[in-house]
């Protein structure tokens, strides 16, 4: 079997094309359904999964993803638990630091400290266990489900995280630098054995901002939106040592005039902070794969001999999604 294919989804103005995406994505055959949760800018992603759950009745379903901070972790294990329930076992977590999720709470991003403690507690709930949490006691689930983790990491301890402790990895790439990619799954593989874990049995999923068009001028028009993104992922030291000199302060800026209310909004607010800040071409270079099905062919290939199980579509914010959907399906059918 080639590489599984997925998708990233929200409900945003138009359930209908909410529930459009997901069902052609089932329909050709992706295996993997994941929505995003950005609770100030889009419908609630519990909803969401269910609705979901309904329109794709064979594909794995997650959030991808979701924070601390948002829920406490009994109200996300039980939210999963049912709908895990409800699907009949299809459901995994896909868990990272938060970025528009807990700017819209006025909170910074977890600490990687604040994540061990929530896998941990996550964890225990999903076993049906009994835990605490900052001193409290959590009461077990009367309704558990075993539900795969899988963490969203970027930095060195994040990708050391995920080899020591989650069922699986979030990873983003694009087209233009996949061996930066092999750099991280190597990482995350290193940690694992280093904890006495199979390095092969961490499962690794890879997101990529994707559009399939005749020109990457034109795939880059489609995903400017997410382009915008890009820039919220430099916060930390160690991402931001990756930003030209001449940028740190419009990436400054970006951060702090970001709105999480329009956040992957097609055409909104962001987008024009972009181009303004003079960020677009810069980066446009990050976690993009945008051109013809031929370059999805070679990028689905690379990342199949490295390892990856799934690749994974955003499609919140994306000018064409169905055409997306449509031409990774064929570049699957010519791996």
């Amino acid at each position: 079997m080639s590489m599984k294919l997925g998708i990233c989804s929200m409900w945003g103005d138009r359930l209908d094309g909410f529930r459009e995406e997901v069902r052609l994505a089932a329909d050709l055959g992706f295996e993997l359904i994941s929505v995003g949760d950005s609770p100030a800018g889009w419908h609630e992603l519990y909803v969401s999964l269910t609705l979901a759950a309904l329109d794709a009745p064979k594909a794995t379903l997650a959030p991808l993803v979701t924070s601390p901070f948002m829920r406490h972790p009994l109200v996300t294990a039980s939210a999963l638990s049912t709908i895990d329930d409800l699907s009949g076992g299809r459901v995994a977590l896909g868990l990272a630091t938060g970025g528009s999720t807990v700017m819209a709470i006025g909170r910074p991003p977890a600490t990687q400290r604040e994540i061990r403690t929530e896998l941990a507690v996550l964890r225990d709930l999903f076993a049906g266990r009994p835990t605490q949490m900052n001193g409290a006691q959590i009461t077990p689930l009367r309704f558990a489900r075993p539900i795969p983790i899988y963490y969203s990491a970027f930095g060195p301890k994040a990708l050391a995280l995920a080899g020591e402790q989650a069922d699986g990895v979030i990873l983003f790439a694009g087209e233009r630098h996949l061996d930066g990619l092999k750099d991280r799954i190597d990482t995350v593989r290193d940690a694992a054995q280093a904890a006495g874990r199979g390095p092969l049995s961490i499962d690794i999923w890879v997101v990529s901002f994707a559009s399939i068009r005749p020109t990457r001028a034109e795939a880059i028009d489609d995903l400017k939106a997410f382009i915008v993104v890009n820039g919220m992922a430099f916060r930390t030291p160690e991402t931001l040592a990756r930003v030209p000199t001449q940028f740190r302060g419009k990436i400054d800026a970006l951060h702090a005039r970001y709105d999480p209310t329009e956040h992957v909004v097609v055409g909104g607010r962001n987008v024009a902070l972009m181009e303004e800040l003079g960020l677009t071409e810069f980066l446009a270079d990050f976690d993009t794969l945008a051109g013809p099905v031929d370059a999805a062919v070679d990028m689905l290939r690379s990342m199949e001999a490295m390892g990856v199980s799934t690749f994974i579509a955003a499609l919140p914010g994306h000018a064409a999604p169905l055409e997306t959907i449509r031409g990774l399906a064929r570049a699957r059918s010519m791996m």
